[in-house]
């Protein structure tokens, strides 16, 4: 029974994480208030295997995964200022095992055989769009891949100009 309840609590932090940001983080509240929008037709089922950093994972299925359309700072040997905290916001957002819908654009690999992909939950929230209303991801495109061009450049100039995430904390 005290296993069961502990397995609840450690799920429910998660989820109240997952729902407004990290806590402690500055500017990594969640970017609104909105009702989530719609899944786009054409998405398909993956589940989180492991987030690398702020803009690669791993699927179940085996594929490695380049999220389409931002970049976030890099981790590691070459760490950037905001790569920690713009992965662990990414963990957050999409804990082991969890269930998404996956989207490719024009090209699904890039030259390192990487998928392509914006990724959203089942509330049909865009992750990638996500990241960049909290300041943890710029919005970076790669002809001919422009899906939801409009609406990440929109999220990075108010994150900027927010002092969102990275924008505040990496000048």
């Amino acid at each position: 029974m005290l296993i069961l309840v502990v397995i609840l609590a450690v799920v429910g932090v998660g989820v109240w994480i997952a729902s407004r940001g990290l806590p402690g983080l500055p500017g990594t509240e969640a970017g609104s208030d909105e009702p989530a929008g719609v899944i786009p037709a054409g998405t398909t089922s993956a589940v989180i295997e492991y987030v690398h950093d702020g803009d690669t994972l791993f699927l179940e299925d085996g594929r490695k995964v380049r999220l389409l359309g931002i970049d976030s700072p890099e981790v590691g040997d070459n760490a950037e200022c905001w790569g920690e905290e713009s992965t662990m916001l990414l963990r957050s957002l999409l804990p082991e095992g969890t269930s998404v819908q996956v989207l490719a654009d024009e090209e699904p690999l890039d030259q390192y055989g990487r998928s392509l992909l914006f990724i959203f939950t089942d509330d049909a929230t865009n992750v990638n769009l996500e990241l960049v209303k909290r300041g943890a991801a710029e919005a970076v495109f790669y002809e001919p891949n422009d899906l939801f061009q409009t609406e990440l450049r929109n999220a990075e100039s108010q994150a900027h100009d927010g002092g969102r995430g990275m924008w505040a904390a990496c000048g």
